[in-house]
């Protein structure tokens, strides 16, 4: 799909690390969203012995009351309030695991550039194995951190705090990626120079607009000719 917005034109030349988020940014959403809002409410209800739409707002309500939390991703919170076995249910949709527009192409180039690629994830760990195992995604960058390391979200400056100490790099000189705009927020006050919102990180759903940073949809779009100058 076409862009609705040009890809922001990145200085390479300034840009040494690229930090990245995973689920939504290098992985297709539509996966994750298909586990949380159909098999896991399903999987909810018969644990629980309840109706399919009093799972779903009972489920939905927890969300809410948790997001921007580390509790919000983690499989241990979610398994003992569903009932449901959390890697079972990753593993019943794996056939929509798969890499983003250009994401895995991306990758290689960066690399290639001699570029530092980490990605830092939200997800929890039981998560990034199930997904690893389709993709062989950790092979394709130089590091893979998630929030659970840290023990706080990548909405919290504690986590960028934390990053650093274990994998230095200069915010100055630094591009971040990610679908969700409440940790772009967090990247930006953190001191990262450059950011990137994800236009569409569900293929199934629309691109969106008016994200507030920079978008990009399909990541080749990010070292074309006209983009990819580094010394």
């Amino acid at each position: 799909m076409q862009s609705i917005n040009p890809p922001p034109n990145l200085p390479w030349d300034d840009i040494d690390t690229v930090l990245l988020d995973m689920d939504g940014t290098l992985l297709d959403l539509a996966y994750d969203n298909h586990v949380w809002n159909e098999l896991v409410p399903a999987a909810y209800a018969t644990a629980q012995g309840l109706a399919a739409e009093a799972a779903r707002e009972n489920i939905f309500a927890q969300m809410h009351k948790l997001q921007g939390s580390i509790d919000y991703y983690d499989f241990q919170q979610w398994s003992e309030f569903t009932g449901a076995d959390l890697i079972e249910l990753h593993y019943a949709a794996s056939n929509l695991i798969g890499y983003r527009p250009g994401a895995l192409e991306f990758l290689r180039w960066a690399r290639g550039q001699g570029l530092d690629v980490i990605i830092a994830t939200n997800a929890d760990r039981g998560s990034l194995g199930v997904k690893n195992e389709f993709t062989h995604i950790v092979d394709e960058v130089d590091a893979v951190v998630s929030s659970h390391d840290y023990g706080v979200p990548k909405e919290a400056q504690d986590f960028w705090r934390v990053l650093a100490t274990h994998h230095p790099y200069d915010p100055a000189r630094s591009l971040f990626l990610d679908d969700n705009v409440s940790v772009l927020d967090s990247a930006h006050e953190s001191g990262i120079a450059h950011l990137i919102a994800i236009s569409q990180p569900d293929s199934l759903r629309p691109e969106r607009q008016d994200l507030g940073y920079p978008i990009c949809n399909d990541l080749h779009d990010l070292f074309t000719t006209e983009h990819r100058k580094r010394a």
